[in-house]
This record gives structure tokens, sequence and C-alpha cells, in this order.
């Protein structure tokens, strides 16, 4: 049959276009098959052949059902005591079908071409390729593609990330090191002469909806379109309206909190920061500039080094290395000295000696925060139920007074 409106061009192109059913026609179930595919599968691309079976009706095999007529349903009397009842219910000759046929399972094969680039959880579609049904068309065969984890690479889109360690030697005066590619390909990867490696706290896995908030002290923009309106100074509960809840994706730009309320404007970071007024007593609370979010997150990549793009494989995203510093763990005072000529100089200085009488010298050592946190929290649940003791003569119940 012909193919059906908007069918995707890679189903076309590997025979899996399907005919759109008639008004009316009943169609057979779909089956779904969940397929592995390895990140080297993705980034090149696969063609498999899968074995599947499937119910065919034998050719001229299909007859009207002569118990039923063709209706799948029969009339039965049933008598109940004095009253006869009428019950219909499927026949049990067609098993509701309305038909009689004689069907066989056949073998086909299936290739299934795994496009570059794919996406976890792409659907490959070969229509009408399910058990065939009387008076009806078959369903379709559904690969869902489920990207299996690389020991090495990450993917997020068309990015590929990988991680490595250097040192700070490395950090400071450039690196070259060697990558085996998902296609097998070696590559060198270096640094340009004279860059230098900073530290990147900005993690691409993470949850894309965090976004920053610049605060505003005594400032509003009264001039920009408000959308809605709280009655709440609730921050945090504002933040998530707008990153999650009502107002997400209506182009917030800013809202503004004063005297227990807040007002929500759609506008742009810059169409906000020419708009700022004074405004007493108010905290405007403005999206952080895209450009100075930017310059935090810029990472070390390889252009066209990534995941082909999908259904546009002759482009390619970036390959990101994520490096982690390896710092020394102590280092000596001639090696310290000849750091301090070679570097730029200190940004934090003090003319304070270690004996002046009028500073309490004190010396930076590592702690774990998260244990330091645990070790001092203050039990206010406790503290709570003590003071409730107290309160009620250190026994929690009250006496009935006579």
């Amino acid at each position: 049959g012909g193919m059906g409106g908007g069918a995707d061009l890679f189903d076309i192109l590997a025979g899996r276009g399907g005919r759109r059913p008639q008004q009316g026609m009943k169609k057979g179930q779909n089956v779904v098959h969940q397929l592995s595919v390895t990140l080297e599968e993705i980034y090149m691309g696969k063609t498999r052949k899968l074995r599947m079976r499937r119910e065919v009706i034998e050719q001229g095999s299909m007859q009207v059902c002569s118990e039923c007529g063709g209706k799948g349903m029969n009339i039965r009397v049933v008598r109940m005591g004095p009253m006869i009842q009428q019950v219909q219910e499927p026949c049990r000759a067609c098993e509701g079908q309305g038909s009689q046929y004689r069907s066989s399972q056949v073998q086909e094969v299936m290739e299934v071409v795994v496009p570059k680039g794919a996406p976890d959880g792409y659907k490959l579609t070969f229509h009408e390729k399910a058990d065939e049904i009387p008076n009806g068309i078959p369903g379709d065969v559904i690969f869902v593609l489920q990207e299996q984890p690389h020991s090495e690479f990450r993917r997020k889109g068309s990015d590929l990330y990988v991680k490595r360690k250097i040192s700070l030697v490395e950090a400071l005066c450039g690196f070259r090191m060697e990558l085996t590619h998902l296609d097998g390909r070696k590559l060198l990867i270096k640094t340009a002469p004279g860059q230098v490696v900073s530290p990147v706290a900005f993690d691409p896995f993470k949850d894309d909806e965090e976004v920053e908030w610049e605060t505003h002290l005594n400032m509003d923009c009264p001039e920009l379109e408000t959308i809605a309106k709280a009655d709440t100074d609730d921050v945090e509960k504002l933040k998530h309206v707008i990153a999650k809840g009502q107002l997400r994706g209506k182009g917030v730009g800013a809202f503004r909190v004063k005297d227990g309320k807040s007002q929500f404007y759609r506008a742009t970071a810059e169409e906000v920061h020419k708009s700022l007024k004074p405004s007493k007593g108010s905290v405007l609370y403005t999206l952080a500039d895209p450009t100075k979010a930017a310059a935090s997150r810029m990472m070390l990549a390889v252009k066209g080094e990534g995941m082909p793009v999908f259904k546009s494989p002759m482009e390619a995203g970036s390959l990101f290395v994520m490096l982690e510093i390896e710092f020394p763990s102590s280092i000596d005072e001639a090696a310290a000295a000849a750091l301090k000529k070679a570097l730029p100089p200190p940004l934090t200085t003090t003319n304070v000696k270690d004996d002046d009488a009028e500073f309490d010298v004190v010396t930076l050592e590592p702690v774990d925060p998260v244990m330091s946190y645990k070790q001092n929290l203050y039990d206010m649940a406790g503290d709570a139920t003590q003071e409730e003791e107290r309160e009620h003569g250190g026994g929690g119940v009250q006496c009935a007074q006579q």
C-alpha cells in the first residue's frame, strides 16, 4: 500500500512505511521490542538482521463463520426460574472474529537500521509486520532503542564526554594525550601553546532546569509586562513556580518581592537590566546575565568529534574532555620560590607578620564539610521536646484540675 502522510524519511528508506488504515478498519495489536544498542553502534550506524515469527492467514482460507453469520456474537437463551433471558456472548466457533480461517506461523527476517546519532528511546517502526487479523490490517512491530552505558564515553545529545586526570604541571604548561574514538580512530589531543587549563565546577549532567538568579535590593522594573502575582514572599517557592510550575516556559525574566507579595515580569535579561529603577523596600530577582553564566561553563572540547547529529549525519557535536587537575600534596620552598617568579603575582597579599599581637594566626587544613555539618547539627526537634516538658512540669502530661 501507499505511505501514510507524514511518514518518517528513515522509515521510507528502510522500507518500513505503512499504509494509512481506512476509516473504521480494525488494526491488530502492535508488538514492541526493546533493542539494546552500544554507543559505538549509534556513532557509526548499524544494520541488524533479526528473525521474527508472526501469524499469517492462509490465502483463500477466509470465510464467514457459519455459527454467527459473520456477526462474531451469538444469542443464548438462559432460563432463570420462571424467567427466560436472552444473553449475547462472543461466538465460540470464531472467537468473536466473525470469520473462520486457517493460519500458520512464519519466520521473517527484519533489517533494523540504527541511524547514526539516534537518541535513546528512539522508535523504529515496521508497519503492518505484526500478526495478521481477519477483516483488518496487521499491527506494527516497533523496536525501541536502549542505549547502553559506555565504560569511557558519556553522551548528552550530540556531544560526547570523557574524563581524564592531569597534573598541575600539565594544567599550567600544556599536555598531549591519546584517545581511541568510538569508531576505532586514534586521536592525539593537545592544548594550544601557552594555554592554561583552569578547574571547571560546571556539571553538564546536572539538572538543566537549575537557573541562576541575581538579587537587587531596593530595585524594581515597573515598566515591564506583569504576567502574574502571588500573595507570598517565599523566594524558593517563587523560583520553583518559574522553573517547574505554572510559569515554566512563560518567559519570566524577573520577579519582585515587596510587603509579603510578589509580581512576575515577562522580559529578557537585557530588557530587565535596561528598565531597573529604584524602589524602596522592594527586592528584585533577575535571571543571571547569560553571558556571565556561559563564561563559568566553558570547558575544553574538540569540535566536530562528538556524536553525529541525528538525521544530519554529516554534522557532529563536540567531544568534551572533563579534566580533573591533581594537585601535589606539598611543595618544597625552593620550588615554591621558583613558581612565584614564573607565575603572575598573588591576588591576596598582606604585610602582617605571624607574631603581630593584633592577629590570631590560623592555618587551613582539609575538613569534610558533610561530617562537620553532622557533628555540629543542632537538634531543634529534641530541644523543642525538652522545652515542652519544662512547660508542662517535666512529664509532658497535664493533670486534670479539681
